[in-house]
């Protein structure tokens, strides 16, 4: 039987607790509607993209300028 904290799998480990920890500076910090956390939460803890939350927020409230 392998043991289930195998020593192959502390950098995973270590990034999912740093999206975790950017999921909950993110609630506490910023009011977000429902559809834009959840977007967030897919894309950092889920699919671990590794984003830069402030940016991705600050990113979203620029206008867009069409040419």
């Amino acid at each position: 039987m392998q043991p289930m904290h195998s020593s192959n799998q502390p950098t995973g480990n270590i990034q999912l607790k740093e999206s975790i920890r950017d999921i909950i500076r993110l609630q506490q910090e910023y009011q977000l509607s429902d559809d834009l956390f959840w977007e967030i939460f897919n894309a950092r803890v889920l699919l671990n993209e590794h984003i830069n939350v402030d940016s991705f927020l600050f990113d979203l409230q620029k206008p867009v300028v069409q040419a």
